[in-house]
């Protein structure tokens, strides 16, 4: 009886419809991880001032704004990830001492970013 149960159980498994992926439609996404990197990417390649570029304040700003962005919708969804929220906070910091520096250099400079990256100056940053 045993024996018979076990045949008969894998019979019925063999005869069960095997799916064809080729025919399967399905759109799949590329990680969110993923994605913020391409944007962080095109984002700093936008506001290079040459080629080699990696240490302007408008490249670095631009590349902080970009992560600022994705880690507040991240904080935003997840308000206990404390240590995601610490690094928000010192990303938007870092940002905050790049643009003192550039508002202090070259105000033309400054202006520009802030309207292009839609950043908003306090009164007492003028």
């Amino acid at each position: 009886m045993f024996i018979n149960y076990s045949i008969q159980t894998t019979l019925k498994q063999s005869n069960k419809k095997q799916i064809n992926f080729k025919n399967l439609k399905c759109q799949l996404s590329s990680p969110q991880p993923y994605i913020n990197n391409k944007n962080v990417q095109e984002i700093r390649n936008k506001y290079k001032i040459h080629e080699k570029d990696t240490g302007s304040p408008e490249y670095q700003i631009a590349a902080l704004s970009a992560r600022i962005s994705y880690m507040t919708e991240h904080v935003k969804k997840n308000p206990k990830d404390f240590s995601s929220t610490r690094g928000l906070i010192s990303m938007v910091n870092a940002r905050k001492r790049l643009l003192k520096y550039l508002r202090n250099e070259d105000k033309d400079r400054f202006f520009k970013i802030c309207i292009a990256l839609n950043i908003r100056i306090q009164q007492n940053q003028l």
